[in-house]
């Protein structure tokens, strides 16, 4: 299957998911403010800089390869979008252990809820949420 129409679905797909992503994010760092120290607030922002980022980075990394290539594979595409998520996504959680301090649980606790929010696509996909 090579890339057409059906790539400016994915990215579409894409864009909600981030959507989904940041919602929750958004929604977690208010919850953070509320119940919790400045010390805590930082740690849940960079959770969910983790979770988000690497998505962005995958995101672009697959849409600057069919931008060079436009007969690539999607299968290719989504590989190296996953690759680069989970990649930059250790990088980052390594580099925060070792050089900044955090409270781990709510970083952990950030990422994963985030990371959640990618199962909100469903939902944020219907027309009257649609954006695009």
């Amino acid at each position: 299957m090579k890339a057409d129409s059906g790539c400016n679905d994915i990215f579409s797909a894409a864009k909600i998911i981030l959507l989904g992503q940041l919602i929750l994010g958004f929604l977690f760092i208010i919850f953070i403010c509320i119940i919790n120290n400045t010390f805590g607030v930082k740690s849940a922002i960079i959770g969910v800089a983790i979770a988000v980022i690497p998505s962005l980075l995958g995101r672009g990394s697959a849409a600057y390869k069919l931008k060079i290539n436009k007969d690539v594979n999607i299968r290719y595409l989504a590989k190296l979008n996953l690759l680069v998520k989970w990649v930059y996504t250790a990088l980052m959680i390594l580099a925060v252990a070792r050089f900044i301090p955090v409270d781990n649980k709510v970083m952990l606790l950030a990422y994963s809820v985030t990371f959640l929010g990618c199962f909100l696509t469903p939902i944020l996909n219907k027309p009257q949420f649609r954006m695009t």
